[in-house]
């Protein structure tokens, strides 16, 4: 098993046990993590990391953590989920972690909490080209 599939596996335990330090050790110390999404919410540094999976379960001590793929390919995992947070959201989030050394160096996180917009495929289109 090559550091990328023993890295994935460690985290969905940790995720599982809800185990913040054994989650928080799947991540490099200084980890470059962007939001191409929302540039904003990008981060360095894993003491963010803990921050957030924290306060996640201290609002909600039962949230799921759903794995809906994932793939490891090389140096890289691709991971599909759904969070739920505090209000019974599921968030859903596509990331693209790459590992060095036995942990996650750098990811690419794309989230966001789900909203309606009214905005169908068309109108969306539309606007990206007036």
């Amino acid at each position: 098993m090559n550091d990328a599939a023993a890295v994935l596996r460690r985290y969905l335990q940790a995720q599982q046990d809800k185990d913040i330090d054994a989650l928080v050790s799947c991540w490099h110390p200084d980890i470059e993590a962007v939001h191409p999404l929302r540039p904003d919410r990008s981060w360095h540094g894993v003491d963010t990391y803990r921050r957030a999976w924290s306060r996640i379960w201290e609002q909600n001590p039962r949230s799921r953590f759903e794995v809906v793929s994932s793939a490891v390919v090389g140096d890289r995992i691709y991971l599909e989920a759904l969070v739920e947070h505090g209000d019974g959201t599921m968030v859903p989030s596509m990331n693209i972690l790459e590992v060095e050394g036995g942990q996650i160096r750098r990811a690419r996180v794309y989230t966001d909490t789900p909203m309606r917009d009214g905005m169908d495929m068309d109108r969306f289109v539309e606007g990206l080209n007036p």
